[in-house]
């Protein structure tokens, strides 16, 4: 379990949203949804070989307090870093305390 006294780091839930331009397109964009309490645990950091060229994966574990609302398909923004959510959120000890969310670093500027 988790310290609910070292959620003591500022994170935001960013949410796809879809919406028409002027010329009748479809336009995605993340946008900022909640900024929440959470301890960040950096779990894994590797590279591994993508098309002749090294692609890097670096993974987190992030605690916050319980939400209903957090779901697999958002990222989260964190210290000019954001992360894609791999699976769903895990209730803790199922008792509505914490969740836990597991989650990748996306590197959407890097050329591979």
């Amino acid at each position: 379990m988790v310290d609910i006294g070292k959620l003591n780091r500022r994170i935001t839930f960013l949410r796809l949203e879809t919406s028409e331009d002027e010329m009748g397109q479809d336009r995605s964009e993340w946008k900022k949804y909640q900024t929440v309490w959470a301890t960040v645990k950096p779990y894994k950091s590797s590279e591994y070989n993508f098309m002749s060229k090294l692609k890097p994966e670096v993974t987190h574990r992030i605690y916050i307090r319980f939400r209903k609302d957090i779901t697999a398909d958002m990222r989260i923004q964190y210290q000019g870093h954001v992360y894609s959510i791999v699976g769903p959120p895990l209730d803790m000890d199922n008792q509505h305390r914490m969740l836990e969310i597991q989650c990748e670093e996306v590197f959407e500027d890097v050329k591979y």
